[in-house]
């Protein structure tokens, strides 16, 4: 049975992000907020649910291309295969990721992914949910090269598996081993809104593409990171909307249909008329609503069963029915939802809160009762959702009185 490489990561990713606060809170240093945090964790999940209801018919239509018109036959078993679908798959990694940053449809998904103006290990969580819909065309030249659909998929999952690590501020540089790989110092350029810093360093694993294409730049200034339009938001769910929404009251500004359509497919610094720049650091920045400290350890226990019934999602995906899947996607969005109303002091969040633990319980009984879950989890479940109650209702008046 094959198994989702990152679905086989995704418990790792927790315990480098616990090792990453031990060493900075060694180190005297303060790397990760616990809501910015959880709307990166909430972009991630999203993204990996989603990616369970559209990587079917992504395959197939890579598959059907590699069967149809592929040029030569690659066995599985074949080192070279693998070699030349690694080096493949992260050679056009490069383009899709350049593409997304100068083409504004494209970054209005990928600028998810830099919203955080935190920099750790949380942020490489941090997925686009909507890049899904066209990113699989760059990898078609692998397809009619004739590279098996399953080695491609491997490849590009292994392909974002390695690009966790480089999110970190707490590892300096690497001496030889950066003039050929990607890592912390690469990336952090990336992630940086410093002006000599807006797109480059666009590697996934080889930085000798930015090397050869000339996007590489050397970090030397400490990088600002975020977006030149701030989201201020913990919203998972606006944060892949939102960009979206800005692009669209962006062409709305503009007189000449021409120019409203042109917008959608031109650089993000791109208007017809002329604009002063954005200055630096960009307006807006520093959105740091948080929720009571009470509700802190609240959300990090509910954050530990969802991000196991993810994992288990993604590990089985393929041996498991549409009904918990669309449940594990319906109460995961639910969930996040209300993290964004509780960090954002939002008294909405309070009825919703009480409704999603109430539609929890109604899961796990009904999972047991049609057999797709065990009655020894239910009987367990329960009692969390009846204390976590309990808990919510007696720090709810903090949220309420801030709303």
């Amino acid at each position: 049975m094959a198994l989702n490489p990152i679905g086989i990561a995704v418990p790792f990713f927790f315990l480098l992000m616990a090792l990453e606060l031990a060493i900075a809170k060694k180190r005297n240093r303060s790397v990760l907020r616990l809501n910015d945090a959880l709307c990166d964790m909430g972009c991630g999940l999203g993204e990996q649910t989603l990616g369970i209801f559209t990587k079917g018919l992504i395959l197939a239509a890579y598959g059907f291309i590699e069967h149809r018109f592929g040029v030569v036959e690659m066995p599985l078993e074949s080192v070279s295969t693998w070699l030349i679908a690694m080096v493949g798959v992260d050679f056009f990694y490069y383009w899709y990721h350049r593409f997304s940053h100068r083409v504004n449809f494209a970054w209005a998904t990928h600028a998810v992914h830099h919203q955080s103006e935190d920099y750790n290990l949380a942020v490489a969580l941090r997925q686009p949910w909507f890049t899904q819909a066209y990113n699989w065309m760059f990898y078609l030249p692998l397809a009619l090269l004739g590279v098996p659909a399953v080695v491609y998929i491997t490849c590009y999952s292994l392909n974002l598996v390695y690009q966790f690590w480089i999110h970190t501020q707490l590892i300096d540089r690497m001496g030889p081993f950066e003039w050929v790989f990607n890592t912390p110092s690469h990336h952090r350029v990336h992630h940086g809104t410093n002006p000599e810093y807006i797109d480059k360093n666009y590697a996934g694993i080889l930085i000798v593409w930015d090397r050869m294409f000339g996007t590489f730049v050397l970090e030397n200034a400490e990088p600002l990171y975020g977006t030149m339009k701030p989201l201020r938001s913990w919203n998972p769910i606006w944060a892949n909307v939102g960009p979206w929404v800005q692009l669209a009251q962006q062409a709305g500004t503009f007189s000449r249909w021409p120019d409203k359509l042109h917008l959608w497919f031109a650089p993000p610094e791109w208007s017809p008329v002329a604009t002063e720049p954005i200055p630096f650091p960009a307006p807006g920045r520093g959105f740091n609503l948080d929720a009571p400290r009470a509700l802190h350890g609240y959300a990090l226990l509910h954050l530990l069963p969802l991000v196991a019934g993810v994992t288990v999602v993604l590990l089985f995906e393929t041996h498991l029915l549409w009904a918990p899947l669309v449940t594990v996607l319906g109460l995961m969005l639910w969930t996040m939802l209300t993290w964004a109303g509780m960090f954002e002091r939002r008294g909405w969040c309070v009825p919703l809160e009480f409704g999603r633990l109430a539609a929890l319980s109604v899961a796990c009984v009904a999972m047991a009762i049609v057999g797709t879950g065990p009655w020894r989890l239910a009987l367990l479940a329960l009692p969390l959702w009846a204390g976590s109650a309990l808990w919510f209702n007696k720090h709810r008046a903090a949220v309420q009185a801030a709303s």
